[in-house]
């Protein structure tokens, strides 16, 4: 069952070379780095709240969004619960961040059936916005709701939350912000004998120091989505935010890294090779649902791993564009950033190579993409009027913590 609502028109303010370690992270250029037959079951349907819980949901949804459309920022305010409320300074800033994001537009909203998300208690309420202008449709991210009595309130505001879409390119008003983008590949309890494997490998007991590391220093996780919203619409972020990208979607990010990110309480962002999930040693779409639902980011990776700079502008294209489709109807989520295989066409591609990709990311919907490595020197400074080209700072296999802790606070 959908509900629908429209109207209520409103007026709001309007490289470096990649290490050889790294470049040969996920195998060579010329095929996809897997293999073999697909062995995960069948996609399973989340379970729906039981047809009460799931009525109120779906009413506490329409009341938040109908709020929106009524410009009601103070009933908006009221349904957030107090942690995501926490993330605005007051109730000025989250009424601010909406007004600068999505100026003066006629919207409608559909809302989806919710499902539960497991023991938490939590309801997922599917929601599409539709500007009826270029800004265009986007599904999700969903509302999530709590219980709280008999009735429901917003703990993640979906598409008017920090994760929201981002709605064209704007200017920015945050044209430069120091976030350090770190990347991981694989995850293992010991580190391989093969000495490239090893170098690309972190052990648990190293990701669960740095992660200690990063808690102990104030340090806070963030998305790539909230690095673009506070670029374009000023979206506040904590002291000292870090993005954790881990490369590829390997099975062993559930199985090894995944508890550990929930244990320190961080998330990260999988960039994802599409046409590898659901086939051996890499992550499922059930695992992949089960993490998104946990706050995990999931972005593009392309569909086969391919080396971009070595394409037809038209395998490009469907490396691109059915990525981004793929995640997006898997995930009902939207999917706006990328990153590149093996750093290409950025690390020995040409400039018409170079420019080809950049064209076809914009005709494809991407807003943002991430190189490889920055450095050494490594840089953490990420710059708006380089939407494409953002910096990343490796972290490799054997890696002592004081040498994580220069590479992350090196001065810029």
């Amino acid at each position: 069952m959908n509900l629908r609502a429209s109207g209520g028109t409103f007026r709001l303010l309007a490289l470096s070379v990649l290490t050889a370690g790294l470049l040969s992270a996920c195998g060579g250029n010329d095929r996809p780095p897997w293999a073999g037959p697909a062995t995960s079951p069948a996609d399973t349907a989340a379970p729906s709240p039981g047809n009460d819980q799931s009525g109120e949901a779906r009413q506490t949804a329409s009341r938040f969004l109908g709020a929106f459309v009524d410009r009601d920022f103070d009933g908006l305010w009221r349904m957030l619960v107090p942690d995501a409320q926490s993330h605005w300074a007051n109730k000025e800033a989250f009424s601010g961040f909406l007004e600068r994001k999505f100026g003066s537009r006629e919207i409608s909203y559909e809302i989806g059936e919710p499902r539960s998300l497991g023991q938490s208690g939590a309801s997922a309420v599917p929601v599409t916005i539709d500007f009826g202008d270029s800004a265009g449709r986007f599904a999700g991210p969903p509302l999530v709701l709590v219980a709280q009595g008999d009735s429901f309130a917003v703990s993640d505001a979906g598409p008017l939350g920090p994760r929201g879409a981002l709605l064209g390119s704007p200017a920015a008003v945050r044209p430069e912000l120091d976030v350090p983008i770190l990347i991981y590949h694989h995850f293992a309890p010991d580190l391989p004998a093969d000495p490239q494997q090893a170098s690309i490998s972190v052990t648990t007991s190293a990701f669960g120091d740095q992660l200690g590391w990063l808690a102990d220093n104030g340090y806070t996780s963030i998305t790539v989505a909230e690095l673009y919203n506070a670029f374009y619409y000023d979206l506040p972020l904590p002291a000292k935010p870090v993005i954790l990208v881990v490369d590829d979607g390997y099975a062993e990010v559930y199985q090894l890294a995944f508890p550990l990110l929930k244990e320190h309480g961080f998330g990260a962002t999988i960039a994802t090779i599409t046409g590898a999930v659901d086939h051996p040693v890499y992550l499922t779409w059930d695992q992949i649902r089960e993490m998104a639902d946990s706050s995990i980011e999931f972005v593009s990776h392309s569909v086969t791993h391919g080396n971009l700079a070595a394409m037809s502008r038209d395998d490009v294209g469907k490396e691109l564009g059915d990525s981004r489709g793929t995640l997006e109807e898997k995930l009902g989520r939207p999917v706006q950033f990328f990153v590149y295989p093996y750093g290409e066409p950025f690390v020995y591609g040409s400039d018409e190579a170079r420019q080809l990709v950049l064209d076809v990311l914009r005709e494809t919907g991407y807003l943002g993409a991430l190189t490889t490595s920055s450095g050494p020197p490594y840089i953490s400074v990420q710059r708006a009027d380089a939407p494409y080209q953002l910096h990343r700072i490796p972290v490799s296999g054997g890696e002592a913590l004081p040498r994580f802790v220069a590479a992350l606070t090196a001065p810029q």
